[in-house]
């Protein structure tokens, strides 16, 4: 029976005990079947609802929002000009035809964190798993802040917190397709709102009551990260099984991501591979504005992952790509779901990081957050 940190109980809903096992879209499976594994994808998802153009945007800006993404308009899309189909991945066929690139190169498992609001699509995460032979584990919690519905303010933490623990123990809607981590939890921060505060609460409570890991969207601005994993720890949650994402943008800032890391959390390095041509050698701004510039900062994480490991945190670390968008795909010339393989990993190598590093960054730091722990 569910709790919450107090003790209250949430829910009379009877929950398994899952320790031990794994649960991908194709049901429970077994940790060591995992394998080498992307940690923070998007296979689907609807992803233009806050990229509209403004309500003064320019004419000759906002007549391209309802063009199609051809070879004609790609560098606008990929200069953040807003064109909705570049936010919509929505093709069971495409969608086959990239990650199996993922899977010829040696992957296999592919976590897929689109959140509800961002069309989670159980159904169609199902057929790429059967048609590619990949693993592919689907998340379940709100994103952040502009994607919310008007009725979140009225959601109790109770609500959203029972809401993951039902997806965790019976699946989603009606499909019986269950989550396999909670996540991508949207919480941005500056400042934490009262429904991010109401995110990191629910997630909490769920993560204790089922035994599922957390994987934050940014995990809030810049050192109000540290804070944030201060919340969950007070109702709960077990910071080892708590996961920061998109630290790409911190990664020349390697005393927050110590702090982090000696709470025990994840750090995720999980927006490799952007398609981008910066006019500097520098991390992206501060609190990683999906909005604002994207600057190819691969070289600072590449510098970044060894300063970790030589502190003694090779456990904690974690990679992927964030695919989102069609530029990303290989179709519209983007480095698709297997750069961290294709690209990445062979850098890595060249700087001297280990071959038994990299197995621990893409086999065995996955295996144990996505293997479901005792409930609390």
């Amino acid at each position: 029976m569910a709790k919450r940190a107090n003790g209250k109980k949430l829910t009379p809903r009877k929950i398994p005990n899952m320790a031990g096992k794994a649960i991908s879209v194709n049901g429970v499976i077994d940790p060591a079947k995992l394998g080498a594994t992307i940690m923070h994808e998007h296979i689907f998802i609807d992803f233009w609802h806050d990229k509209k153009p403004a309500f003064n945007a320019p004419a000759t800006e906002a007549c391209h929002w309802d063009e199609k993404l051809t070879l004609e308009n790609l560098h606008l899309a990929r200069d953040r000009k807003p064109i909705k189909d570049n936010f919509l991945l929505t093709d069971i066929d495409l969608a086959i035809r990239e990650v199996a690139d993922f899977r010829h190169l040696g992957g296999d498992t592919v976590v897929d964190v689109t959140s509800i609001g961002l069309g989670r699509d159980p159904i169609a995460l199902l057929k790429v798993s059967n048609a590619t032979g990949l693993n592919v584990v689907m998340g379940s919690n709100w994103y952040k802040k502009s994607f919310h519905p008007p009725f979140m303010d009225k959601l109790t933490a109770e609500e959203i917190a029972e809401q993951n623990i039902k997806d965790l123990v019976e699946g989603v809607d009606d499909t019986g397709i269950r989550p396999g981590i909670i996540g991508e939890v949207g919480l941005d921060g500056n400042p934490i709102t009262p429904n991010e505060e109401k995110l990191i609460r629910s997630a909490a409570w769920a993560s204790r009551a089922t035994g599922a890991a957390i994987s934050l969207h940014s995990g809030g601005f810049n050192w109000e990260k540290p804070k944030v994993a201060r919340m969950f720890a007070e109702e709960g949650a077990d910071l080892q099984r708590v996961i920061f994402g998109h630290c790409n943008s911190y990664a020349a800032e390697i005393d927050l991501l110590l702090e982090l890391l000696n709470m025990g959390c994840y750090v995720q390095f999980d927006t490799l591979g952007r398609v981008v041509a910066p006019v500097a050698r520098k991390p992206d701004p501060p609190g990683y504005n999906p909005k604002g510039p994207d600057v190819a900062n691969d070289v600072l994480v590449s510098e970044c992952i060894p300063r970790l490991i030589d502190e003694g945190f090779e456990d904690k670390i974690l990679l992927s790509q964030d695919v989102c968008t069609k530029i990303q795909l290989k179709a519209y010339g983007g480095t698709g779901y297997s750069f961290v393989l294709e690209k990445f990993l062979p850098y890595l190598r060249s700087v001297g990081v280990s071959e038994k590093h990299i197995h621990k960054m893409m086999v065995e730091n996955p295996k144990r957050v996505l293997t479901f722990v005792e409930p609390g």
